[in-house]
């Protein structure tokens, strides 16, 4: 029976990492571990005990990156899966994305997610998920169609001896992972809506911060070779109107 990991990068909130915990908790498939990583000097207060919990202060570079980083080379599980502190999961989500990992020679599994934008007492929600086309890599060039790492299962021994987040990236990290993971193997996608995306117009949400996401596009874009170099150029322009359409979406309704 395979162990998956799962990592959540935190700093400050609480009461929504309880609500993400509560969400690994209730999964149906229940060999796994979870590696909540303290990227501040506040305790974390669970209102949950379970041996499968650990609460390890972040090692490496502060950020969510750097968390998530001290995560994998905590991990021993077979796969890997990320939860940020304000996303949750259904509660099949871990099955059905092994059973895909175990029956397939893919290095990630990502699945459709459910968007919701809050503001005050009000919600909106949509439905998100992107087929690949052609392959990872060329769809990659024209845009993010993975999304939120929430959504994420990877092979921990890709991680561990190949590939990690990039530390001096704050803003686009998951687009710069599924990059470089595209050119070493298989994706696949699940349609259905396995986690559940909160965009809470009170949270500050680093991923809107105009400079970080300058300098963040500057450093993939030079981590590119050949032609690739300006054909990223396609797949960063598209990510950033998709960021200024949410941003005015948070404004507006």
């Amino acid at each position: 029976m395979s162990k998956i990991s799962v990592i959540i990068p935190t700093k400050n909130r609480n009461d929504l990492l309880n609500q993400a915990v509560d969400s690994v908790i209730n999964q149906t498939y229940n060999n796994w571990e979870l590696y909540i990583i303290n990227d501040s000097k506040e305790e974390i207060i669970l209102k949950t005990t379970d041996p499968r919990i650990n609460i390890e202060i972040n090692k490496r570079t502060s950020g969510a990156n750097g968390a998530r980083n001290t995560g994998i080379n905590l991990s021993s599980g077979e796969f890997i899966a990320f939860l940020d502190d304000d996303d949750t999961w259904e509660q099949n989500k871990l099955a059905k994305q092994l059973k895909i990992m175990k029956n397939t020679d893919v290095i990630l599994s990502y699945t459709g997610k459910k968007i919701i934008y809050k503001k005050h007492k009000i919600e909106k929600e949509k439905y998100s998920y992107k087929k690949t086309f052609i392959n990872p890599f060329i769809t990659l060039q024209l845009h993010n169609y993975i999304g939120t790492t929430s959504s994420i299962m990877i092979k921990s021994e890709v991680l561990k001896t190949q590939i990690k987040f990039d530390e001096k990236i704050n803003i686009l990290q998951d687009y710069d992972l599924y990059i470089q993971l595209s050119k070493i193997g298989k994706f696949y996608g699940i349609p259905e809506s396995l986690i559940t995306y909160n965009f809470d117009k009170k949270i500050n949400h680093i991923s809107l911060r105009k400079n970080e996401l300058i300098l963040s596009a500057r450093r993939i874009i030079t981590k590119q070779k050949g032609i690739y170099k300006t054909t990223i150029f396609a797949g960063l322009s598209i990510i950033f109107f998709q960021k200024l359409y949410k941003y005015i979406q948070i404004k507006i309704f």
